[in-house]
């Protein structure tokens, strides 16, 4: 299947589980938004690949046992985050820069970035924005979600009579949305792929290392202009 196949197959099953929890199958509905969700992920392999043959597409969640579900949730975790995180942060650089030097042109800005002589921090209204920020809070629920193992739990939940957890029609509603929303960040960041995965503390770097807010966010950026 091309990208675009996969992406059409996760659209179909996320309005399959829809109509599902609309007419009160939300159980069965929670097996398929899960596997969409995967699909989204399938399809962030497939597009990194063409992109970056050599691509290391995911961040190591589930370690060196991970299955295809694992791995597919694992991209498309690393993926949403990661771009979420780098597009309100370019838009807050650009934000202050503009305010430093009354220029409109952002084709500087990464000029004026590699010629600071501090470090770019942001300000307390830019955090509070970066935190409130649906896309923010929808990537880090995912993120959530794929770490404590939630999305496996669910997908359980609609196979089997005997799963491990047991979930609301609410929580199974609140998947469905974010899978939609998902699939809207998708569009804008099909084009915005990196080599190698995010690094975020206890995954894929050291977990006694510890940043601040501010720190980690100018961890991305800095990872994001030198990709």
């Amino acid at each position: 299947m091309t990208p675009d196949d996969i992406l059409a197959n996760a659209e179909r099953l996320i309005a399959d589980a829809r109509h599902l929890h609309d007419v009160g199958r939300s159980r069965s509905a929670a097996t398929l938004v899960v596997v969409a969700l995967e699909q989204f992920g399938s399809f962030v392999e497939e597009i990194t690949k063409e992109k970056f043959p050599h691509a290391v597409v995911h961040m190591g969640i589930f370690g060196d046992k991970a299955n295809a579900h694992a791995k597919r949730q694992d991209a498309l975790a690393g993926h949403l985050y990661n771009f979420v995180m780098g597009e309100l942060s370019t838009q807050f650089m650009f934000e202050i820069f503009y305010h430093k030097t009354r220029c409109g042109d952002p084709e500087k800005l990464l000029q004026w970035l590699v010629n600071a002589a501090a470090p770019l921090a942001f300000s307390d209204e830019q955090k509070e924005r970066m935190k409130s920020s649906k896309e923010m809070q929808s990537a880090s629920l995912l993120m959530n979600f794929v770490r404590e193992g939630r999305l496996r739990h669910l997908r359980e939940f609609g196979l089997y009579e005997n799963s491990e957890l047991r979930f609301s029609p609410a929580s199974i509603q609140q998947v469905i949305e974010l899978a939609e929303l998902v699939r809207e960040i998708l569009v804008r960041s099909r084009n915005v792929l990196v080599p190698e995965p995010m690094s975020l503390a206890g995954v894929n770097m050291p977990a006694g290392i510890i940043m601040d807010d501010e720190g980690e966010w100018l961890l991305q950026l800095n990872h994001r202009h030198q990709g």
